[in-house]
């Protein structure tokens, strides 16, 4: 063979960086959660719940949701927990070494963390708290927790939508807490579901487009 033959040639640095990369890209596409599925499903639940919270809160006398609201808010944001854990479950579930604990411990997270919530939200009720301090803590400290752990998320795989996503979320629940009842529930519906789904079609029209 000729030994300027152009295939023998050791690759450039630039050339092997290349190829490191468009690697790393692949294995992340493979293991990271899909953002359409995890920003769609969470979308869909805050906005219809928290559309029925509000509409709910708005036909009753004292501005608290029927209980029939809160059970559908329930449904809908246990559900939306299900498609998370499941679908990283789904993601990771050929995945070995570093990367299967990683995606394992972030799955987890999402349960702990909820339950978290819910032990937080029984002490308060057991102390005492007013019904409008709880209706402002269940909504505030479950959308706070949504928006860090998908900016945790966003930096284990370097996503920077989705961190910028959970940033907007985290700020949100922040802000809901000085809107009051039934006011937080609407800015819940518009800002973080109505945020979600532009994140989710976003994502949907990056990836057509050979994006992420």
């Amino acid at each position: 063979m000729a030994p300027d033959d152009a295939s023998d040639e050791p690759l450039d640095l630039a050339e092997s960086l290349a190829i490191i990369q468009a690697q790393r890209a692949r294995v992340r596409d493979q293991v990271a959660p899909d953002p359409r599925v995890l920003f769609g499903a969470w979308g869909v639940a805050w906005l219809v719940g928290y559309l029925v919270l509000w509409s709910s809160a708005r036909a009753e006398p004292y501005g608290h949701p029927g209980g029939a609201a809160f059970t559908v808010f329930g449904v809908l944001l246990s559900a939306a927990l299900a498609v998370t854990i499941a679908h990283i479950a789904r993601r990771t579930a050929g995945v070995r070494g570093a990367s299967e604990r990683t995606g394992s411990m972030y799955g987890w997270t999402w349960t702990i963390g909820f339950s978290a919530v819910v032990l937080t939200m029984i002490g308060l009720t057991r102390a005492g708290a007013g019904w409008e301090v709880l209706a402002l803590g269940w909504n505030a400290l479950s959308a706070l927790v949504v928006g860090v752990l998908y900016a945790a998320g966003a930096a284990m795989w370097e996503d920077w939508r989705m961190f910028g996503l959970g940033a907007w979320i985290a700020l949100v629940a922040g802000a809901t807490t000085l809107l009051g009842v039934p006011g937080s529930y609407l800015l819940m519906a518009l800002a973080g579901g109505g945020g979600m789904l532009a994140a989710a079609t976003l994502a949907h029209v990056s990836r057509r487009k050979g994006g992420w």
